[in-house]
């Protein structure tokens, strides 16, 4: 087991969720038991003529929309300034917010986030995105995004699944124990056999005492280390076995054969397991170091894809 510790800051609250992104940000401008587990797989089972995912942006702000239980809502948002958007509100369980992941490439102009929501349930669900850290009231009434959303069922109440989940790479040892913190650098590197990466899923243990949550953020390299993108997502102490990161847009343009990385940041409330060999095709670092000074190790993850 491995564990090393330094002061971390909170998540709690809006502003410190903004900080966080913020030093983000600026990097990238210079670049207590077990969990449960609510994952399960889905393959890309969308029918004729429905869109896996229904685009929104701000021209979109105040509307009423309808969708299919199933599909993904993805709503891109950017500031300028200090003013940023907050943790979304969703007034109903019919919509569930998955991550928000960092709109690349980065605009000079601000940062642009994509929300992105699952449709689950039969239903209406009204979706707030407040604008934070504003000093102008009428910029915030201005930005701020609402939007209704009606969830229906496919034609005979089969549900429609759209989230193009074929499984990829995966680790599939049997874990024994060995975690390690998400303050320091840690990564996994892998090689995918699908031309398009739609999700990365990785095994997480409560590792410390700490708050119910906490914000992961998970970090998508190619092999010279450049940042393709970043997602995050507020993980609970009750539903962390299986943490999946969605990317936007149907997907992430990858070259099958070569060596990408996850690498994964957050608080010292949750551990990533490892073990001692596993995975083939990629190995575990920390700090820029193997993980474990004499052996080869891995961290327990999954990929998920499309051609």
């Amino acid at each position: 087991m491995r564990n090393t510790r330094r002061p971390s800051l909170s998540t709690k609250g809006e502003s410190m969720r903004a900080t966080r992104f913020a030093i983000l940000l600026a990097a990238l401008a210079f670049s207590r038991g077990g969990c449960g587990d609510a994952s399960a797989q889905k393959v890309d089972t969308c029918p004729a003529g429905v869109k896996r995912q229904v685009a929104l942006d701000i021209a979109n702000n105040g509307q009423h929309l309808s969708v299919t239980v199933g599909q993904q809502v993805e709503i891109t948002l950017g500031t300028v300034g200090p003013k940023q958007y907050g943790t979304p509100q969703v007034s109903s369980p019919a919509v569930r917010f998955e991550s928000v992941a960092l709109a690349m490439p980065i605009n000079p102009g601000g940062p642009r986030y994509v929300y992105i929501f699952e449709a689950i349930a039969k239903g209406q669900a009204e979706i707030d995105v407040p604008v934070i850290n504003s000093e102008n009231p009428d910029a915030t009434k201005l930005l701020s995004f609402a939007v209704t959303i009606r969830v229906r069922t496919a034609p005979g109440n089969r549900p429609v699944l759209c989230t193009s989940m074929r499984p990829d790479q995966a680790n599939t040892s049997r874990w024994k124990n060995g975690w390690t913190n998400l303050l320091n650098d840690v990564r996994q590197t892998f090689t995918p056999s699908l031309p398009m990466l739609t999700a990365v899923e990785v095994e997480l243990v409560v590792g410390n005492p700490g708050p119910s949550d906490d914000e992961i953020t998970m970090y998508l390299r190619d092999g010279g280390g450049g940042v393709l993108a970043v997602v995050s997502r507020i993980v609970t102490v009750t539903d962390c076995s299986h943490v999946r990161f969605i990317f936007p847009n149907g997907g992430l343009a990858v070259s099958p054969g070569q060596v990408y990385s996850i690498g994964l940041g957050g608080g010292s409330l949750f551990g990533w397991k490892y073990v001692a060999g596993g995975y083939s095709n990629g190995a575990a670092s920390f700090n820029g170091k193997p993980l474990l000074p004499d052996a080869r190790s891995t961290f327990l993850f999954h990929t998920f894809g499309r051609n």
